[in-house]
């Protein structure tokens, strides 16, 4: 924080007086966390991370936090869904602390244009590829201009995984052709190596290192039969 704050070191001091007063008690704590809220405003993910020092009392200050980045919702959506939404992330992301921090930042900044639109939603994007029901949902909470990036992205998405998907069931289609009758433990064993792959008991590495050998098998025995 003091570093963040080198260049106003007054307001550095007046959180620190502020900090003093809360564990002190010399002051309500619901106006401290507010000034907090305020005085921390545009470096969220710091304020996000402070209340992790905080004593469960003062989980209304972080509450009023999520309140302010999701203020000026969409028509559709309300401040409780953006909330919500909010605190969805958290828990998707409560053994990484850091890229949920990161993502809070964003989701302020973007909501506010106060970085590259652009830019910001390619980082989202990336924070959030293993999370595609929230980068969905994430749209509602937008403003237009970033609301059309992310539903291009979506889209080229959705229209790749689906070329992706083709491609799969035409080379297993052309695999299942190829090796019938006594060759068709190749088939058998390509499908149960995908298959684990597919539920996660097997690494993108054992993947190909598998498939390889089971290829490069596959050909000594024609070259050598």
């Amino acid at each position: 924080m003091e570093e963040v704050y080198h260049d106003e070191p007054e307001k550095f001091n007046h959180i620190l007086h502020l900090i003093r007063d809360y564990f002190n008690h010399r002051d309500d704590r619901a106006r401290i966390t507010a000034c907090m809220g305020e005085l921390m405003r545009d470096h969220l993910n710091l304020l996000v991370r402070f209340f992790d020092f905080f004593p469960a009392e003062a989980s209304e200050g972080l509450a009023q936090l999520q309140t302010i980045a999701a203020t000026s919702v969409s028509p559709d959506s309300t401040i409780d869904d953006a909330v919500s939404y909010i605190n969805t992330v958290k828990e998707a992301f409560h053994d990484e602390p850091a890229k949920y921090y990161e993502f809070f930042q964003l989701f302020y900044d973007i909501r506010y244009r106060l970085i590259d639109v652009a830019g910001g939603i390619t980082r989202v994007e990336e924070l959030l590829k293993a999370h595609k029901n929230l980068l969905v949902r994430l749209n509602a909470f937008l403003p237009p201009e970033a609301q059309r990036i992310l539903h291009l992205k979506i889209e080229q998405r959705a229209a790749s995984d689906i070329n992706k998907r083709k491609r799969v069931a035409s080379f297993i289609g052309k695999l299942k052709e190829r090796f019938q009758g006594d060759d068709r433990h190749v088939y058998e064993s390509f499908l149960e190596i995908l298959t684990m792959y597919q539920e996660g008991n097997k690494s993108v590495n054992d993947l190909y290192q598998e498939v390889g050998f089971l290829v490069g098998t596959l050909w000594l025995d024609y070259t050598f039969s």
